[in-house]
This record gives C-alpha cells, sequence and structure tokens, in this order.
C-alpha cells in the first residue's frame, strides 16, 4: 500500500533537485561551451576517423607529426575551459610521430612489409589518449588518489598500452578521473573539476569522464578507458561518443590502477574503447583483443542486421534512481523504430522485475569482498583510515579527500547484509543474467536507456547517486554493452542508447553502433557558444 506513496515522493524529490539545479545555474552561471574546430584544412583533420587517419599516413597523404601537432594545438585551446588533460605525453609523441613520417619515407613501397602495414600497424602514426588509471611509462599515473599525487613516473606501459603502441599508435595523453576511478561525475583533490565540452557548467561523466569529454571535444579521436559500473558508458553517453564495454577477459587488465583484484570485481571489470566514430571501435577492439579472440568472436565476419532479433527495456522504474527524462525514453523509441522501419521486424518491449533492483545486485557483487576502498584511497593494505574521521577533516578543509570517495570509503565499511542475505541477492543477480542471457540468445540486442537525464550539472550527481543503476545493471550480470550516441536535444546535450548483447556478441554491438551512426549521424559538435 506504502509504494504508490514512496512512488510519489520520490518523483518530486528528484524533480525538486533537478528544478533547483537548472534554476540556479539558469539565474547565476550564464552558459559557456569550446569552440568548434575551424573550417580550414588543418582543424578539419580533427574530423576524420582514426582509421581515415591510418590509411592517409600509410598513403603518404598526411604526415604523422601534422595530425599530432594539430591535435596538440586543439588540446591547448580546450583545455583551459575544460580542465581535462592531466599529463601530456606532446614532446615524445612529437618525436615518435617524426621517426614513423622518417621510416615511411625509406620503407619500399613495393615492399610486403609496406603492402602489410594495415595488418601489422593498423594505428601507425595515429595519436589516442588514456584515463589517468593506465600505466604509461614516462609519466605519472595516480587515479585521482591524493596519496599517489608524488607517485614517480611510470617505469613500463599497462599491457593495453604496449598493444596499441605495438599497433602503430602513439600516447598523446592523460585525461582526468574521480578519485580511485569509482564515482560516475569527474572530480579530484589533486586535478580538480573536469568540465563538459557542450555546456561548462555540467559533468563529464565517470569514471573514464576525461577521456569521453576530451574526444566529445574534438581533442582526441580514439581513447581507452575501463569500466566496472559504466565507467566507460556513462562518458560516452554525457560527451556524444561511442562507448565499447566488452565482455570481461577479452583484453588484458594489467597496469591498471585500482586493480580489480576479487572474482566478483574481476568479473565485472573490462578495460574498452571510447571513439568518435563509430567505424573506430571495429577496428580499435580487435587490436585490443588480439587476433585469435578476434578469430574466436568473428570479428571480420559481416553480421546480418536483418536476422537481428530486438528488444528494448524503457526504465528501471526504481525508487532510488531519477524519473527517466523524455529525452532519454524519446532516444530509446528513436532507435527502436529506426530497426523496425529498415529490417521490416517487430522489436518486443520486455521488463525484468529483478533488474529493478539494480543497485542492490551491483553492490552486492562489488562489496561482497573483504577488501576497504579505504586502502585504496590511502594507498596502504591495513590502512586504519577512518572514513567518519577524514569526513569531518573533509568538511573542515583538511582533508584532500573529494566527500564521495569518503562516503563510499564508509558505506563500503559498514556492509549491512549477513551471509544469508548476500547469497540470496547474488541468487537473484544469476537468475536474472539467465533470463537476459535467454532471450537474447547469440541474435538479439536489447535497447536501454543510456541513462536517466543528459548531463548533470555540477555536483547534481550527489543528490542522486544512485542513477548510475542504468549502467551498473549490465555490469552486474557481466554483459557487454555498447553506448551509442542519437544526437543532441533541444539544450544542445548529446542523448544516447545503450545496446546490450550476450556474452561474445562484441561484433553484433559493434555492427549495431555503426547502424545507429548511419542512421542518426553519430557524435555532433557543440552547437552553442
Amino acid at each position: 500500500m506504502l509504494k504508490p506513496l514512496f512512488g510519489v515522493l520520490s518523483y518530486c524529490y528528484f524533480q525538486v533537485v533537478h528544478l533547483l539545479f537548472w534554476l540556479y545555474n539558469f539565474l547565476f552561471k550564464p552558459r559557456r561551451t569550446i569552440p568548434r574546430p575551424a573550417p580550414d584544412d588543418i582543424e578539419q583533420l580533427l574530423l576524420i576517423s582514426a582509421s581515415q587517419a591510418a590509411d592517409m599516413i600509410r598513403k603518404k597523404e598526411l604526415s604523422s607529426y601534422q595530425l599530432i601537432e594539430v591535435y596538440i594545438r586543439r588540446i591547448q585551446a580546450i583545455n583551459p575551459l575544460l580542465n581535462v588533460v592531466v599529463q601530456d605525453n606532446f614532446n615524445e609523441a612529437l618525436k615518435e610521430a617524426q621517426q614513423v613520417d622518417e621510416w615511411l619515407d625509406t620503407i619500399d613501397s613495393n615492399s610486403d612489409e609496406y603492402k602489410n602495414l594495415a595488418s601489422t600497424k593498423p594505428l601507425l602514426g595515429v595519436p589516442f589518449t588514456l584515463k589517468d588509471s593506465m600505466y604509461v611509462q614516462g609519466l605519472v599515473i595516480t587515479a585521482g588518489i591524493p596519496a599517489l599525487a608524488d607517485s614517480p613516473p611510470c617505469e613500463e606501459d599497462a599491457a593495453i598500452v604496449s598493444i596499441l603502441r605495438e599497433a602503430g599508435a602513439i600516447p598523446l595523453a592523460v585525461t582526468n578521473v574521480p578519485e580511485a576511478c569509482l564515482w560516475w561525475q569527474c572530480n579530484n583533490g589533486i586535478y580538480g573539476q573536469t568540465n563538459s565540452p557542450y555546456d561548462l557548467r555540467r559533468g563529464v561523466g565517470g569514471s573514464s569522464g576525461g577521456e569521453g569529454c576530451l574526444i566529445g571535444a574534438a581533442g582526441s579521436v580514439v581513447g581507452i578507458g575501463s569500466d566496472i559500473g559504466g565507467s566507460v558508458r556513462i562518458p560516452a553517453f554525457f560527451n556524444g561518443v561511442f562507448g565499447l564495454k566488452p565482455s570481461s577477459g577479452f583484453i588484458p587488465t594489467s597496469g591498471h590502477i585500482p586493480r580489480a583484484t576479487t572474482e566478483n570485481r574481476v568479473n565485472m571489470f573490462s578495460i574498452g574503447p571510447l571513439c568518435r566514430y563509430a567505424r573506430d571501435l571495429s577496428l580499435m577492439f580487435k587490436i585490443m583483443v588480439g587476433p585469435e579472440i578476434s578469430a574466436r568472436l568473428q570479428l571480420d565476419r559481416p553480421v546480418p542486421l536483418a536476422r537481428t532479433r530486438v528488444f528494448f527495456m524503457k526504465d528501471l522504474d526504481s525508487l532510488i534512481t531519477s524519473p527517466i527524462h523524455p529525452d532519454c525514453s524519446r532516444a530509446v523509441k528513436k532507435a527502436v523504430k529506426y530497426f523496425e522501419k529498415k529490417y521490416d521486424l517487430s522489436a518486443y518491449n520486455v521488463d525484468f522485475p529483478i533488474a529493478h533492483h539494480a543497485i542492490d545486485l551491483w553492490m552486492t557483487r562489488m562489496h561482497a569482498d573483504n577488501e576497504r576502498f579505504a586502502d585504496v584511497l590511502a594507498n596502504k593494505v591495513n590502512s586504519g583510515m577512518n572514513p567518519l574521521k577524514e569526513m569531518v577533516r573533509y568538511f573542515l578543509g583538511r582533508s584532500k579527500n573529494t566527500f564521495i570517495s569518503l562516503a563510499t570509503a564508509f558505506v563500503d565499511d559498514h556492509q549491512m547484509k549477513s551471509k544469508d542475505q548476500l547469497d540470496f541477492v547474488n541468487s537473484k543477480r544469476d537468475q536474472l543474467r539467465r533470463e537476459v542471457a535467454s532471450l537474447l540468445g547469440t541474435d538479439g540486442i536489447l535497447v536501454f536507456p543510456g541513462f536517466p537525464r543528459p548531463a548533470y550539472f555540477h555536483n547534481e550527481a550527489v543528490l542522486c547517486p544512485f542513477d548510475f543503476a542504468y549502467t551498473a545493471l549490465w555490469s552486474a550480470l557481466g554483459l557487454p554493452v555498447v553506448a551509442c550516441p542519437m544526437g543532441l536535444n533541444s539544450n544542445g546535450l548529446p542523448v544516447g542508447v545503450q545496446v546490450v548483447g550476450s556474452n561474445g556478441s562484441e561484433a553484433l554491438l559493434i555492427a549495431i553502433a555503426q547502424d545507429l551512426e548511419e542512421g542518426f549521424g553519430g557524435w555532433k559538435a557543440p552547437v552553442f557558444g
């Protein structure tokens, strides 16, 4: 009997929160955006895909040095507004680019080595960026944790950085993250807050927020993120780019901090690409997983999209998340109607009652293991850190940690569920996973809102912390998901959808992303300012 009452109270609470933040920003903070790339020939290089850039570099129609120089200038122009790049690799990148160009000038264009470059060095001379959680030799990586601020430069690359270097790509910059990469907005006590390129008053998502922001701002064309609860997909949604969370285990994660050391977290965690153009998802993913897994997933085989079975789910209908925004609902409807019309098929509306408890499913999997988040913040095992005392220090202006990270550590220390309760939630999660897997099979997709609302104003997320349930659900189930932009709303903010598949369906998901880009135009530059 109380559920309708709680539903009304929940709706009113979230509507008041969002209204107050909108009103405050409308009255006291004029909207600003970043400048769009200029229409001259040089800046138009910012608007080509990584695939096209690599092809032009191989054909000597474009030098790697010129491309990287253009991106450096773009970053230098927008970073004062966005606060997105925290470590640059500009000098080394230019040196590596010059070496690429000089090598191409000496190689025989009739040789097998040159003819095979597209397969042996598919990203030769192309820059990429990555979040501040993966080791890059010579750079300081902190994961936004103040205890790591004075760390020495890395002595080696993370596994995924080595893989991309082997493919010829050049690391250009490292981008901002929330503290310890465990929040869905981008702020920490070392580098501060990152701003949306579409509205500087708003956040960029997290934890790969800097990556989503820089790619959406045309300051990078491809980047690397990681995802355990939405950390690739939320920034992709907020910044209007593509983001793929693959099935766990396909891409090596060594050299990432914090480490996913427990079995539950390992099964939810994966590294994945963020791309401005959908065609680059295929190229990046094939490089990242390597030839053996590429062959197993049949990534080079054409995907018969006309045979795809399409399902959709409207929302989570949860009391602890914001009501779904009309723009986010419309994005799902538009995607579904597009598939129905193009392929003459019928899409089916589905609902999973267990899914409405997404946060419980995810948090149980995150916190069921005996590992303190407070120790991660302190960068010390058995640190003895007291999150409540540190929170008092925060309010006195004496703590470098963020409020949300301390609150997370406090909740982590006070897991209230008994073993029987944990086992019950885990059994329900496994039941839901079986239900979704049975529904999708090998040729089905589920279209789902990318998030309850478009990009939030700064600090707004603190009052609706569980809105990330929309992405956390699929992480809890360990399923691959691709985030796809669906254009801008009337306020000039990106909207998009998530497309969920069964394990090993990455080829299908990438094909779906390319199809939606064809239908709706993919990434759109900021329209205001």
